[in-house]
């Protein structure tokens, strides 16, 4: 981790066996057109807002009302770059596959290492970002070209397709339309394991906020795909100081009722502020990681 391989995926899988989860059909995704589902206000919220936690409802208002310009705090954008290495580490290893097709894990390991600074761009980085990207990086390349040997071992003729899927079993930045549950259009999920397992990065701490994000994110593809998502998993990716190491707790999240209902409420309300277009007052606390929080805290 935080690159799963398809062993990964056997192992949540028995996990999720012996983890229940029920859920009443009219909080599926694709009962979108009924309550408690339906959308109640014509306006769409993004989904990342539901990442946040704002008691009053204000990130709506200052988004969507006042459209004032967010400016993300540093949390916010090492957690954005983040992202990027984990997409670009895992096309690129689905590229070596494609176009190199190495003989082997070592053969593998060095071409990724080798193309990492034609994958992401370093210029203007900081010493502490760039440690980032090499250890990210490094872990990819030991993940896939580990998996990559073990899979050739099994069977010498897989189509490159069959041995692409089983190397890299996951999609990252899976688009996915959010406009029937009330969102945006644009939602992009972190990464999807096929058939419905979404996985979902964070370095921020762990929050029931993200809980609820992800929920909006599996009733989106429910409503899409008409696939019923009861679990999701959630990546917490801590680093040290210099970015030279990190370590990766796993989150396996139920989608269960409680948490689907959690997120009508939230959406409802982000949805009503925005659509009110009043101020709704700052909440008791702000979220530290906030994209408004310079403004909410200069008001105060």
């Amino acid at each position: 981790m935080p690159f799963y391989s398809y062993d990964d995926l056997l192992r949540i899988s028995k996990t999720i066996q012996e983890m229940p989860c029920d859920v009443s059909d009219e909080l599926r995704g694709w009962r979108w057109s009924d309550p408690p589902l339906l959308p109640v206000y014509s306006v769409k919220i993004n989904a990342s807002d539901l990442s946040f936690s704002c008691g009053t409802g204000r990130l709506a208002f200052l988004r969507h009302s006042l459209r004032v310009g967010e400016k993300a705090g540093e949390g916010l954008r090492f957690g954005a770059f983040v992202h990027q290495v984990i997409s670009a580490a895992t096309a690129n290893a689905k590229a070596i596959m494609y176009c190199s097709k190495p003989s082997n894990g070592v053969e593998f390991f060095e071409i990724m290492s080798r193309t990492m600074y034609s994958c992401v761009q370093v210029d203007g980085l900081t010493e502490d970002y760039v440690n980032a990207l090499n250890t990210l990086w490094s872990r990819a390349a030991l993940t896939y070209s580990s998996a990559y040997d073990r899979i050739l071992e099994t069977s010498k003729y897989l189509s490159v397709d069959g041995l692409v899927g089983r190397v890299v079993p996951w999609i990252c930045e899976f688009p996915v339309d959010g406009r029937l549950l009330g969102l945006s259009r644009a939602i992009r999920l972190d990464a999807l394991a096929p058939p419905a397992l979404i996985v979902e990065f964070k370095t921020r701490k762990p929050s029931r906020e993200f809980e609820v994000a992800l929920t909006g994110y599996a009733l989106c593809f429910e409503s899409q795909y008409k696939i019923p998502v009861n679990y999701a998993v959630i990546l917490y990716i801590e680093f040290n100081h210099s970015k030279t190491s990190f370590k990766v707790y796993e989150n396996i999240v139920r989608i269960d009722d409680e948490v689907r209902l959690r997120f009508v409420e939230k959406r409802d309300l982000y949805a009503q502020i925005a659509s009110a277009k009043v101020d709704p007052g700052l909440p008791v606390e702000c979220d530290a990681y906030c994209p408004f929080l310079r403004v909410c805290r200069s008001e105060g």
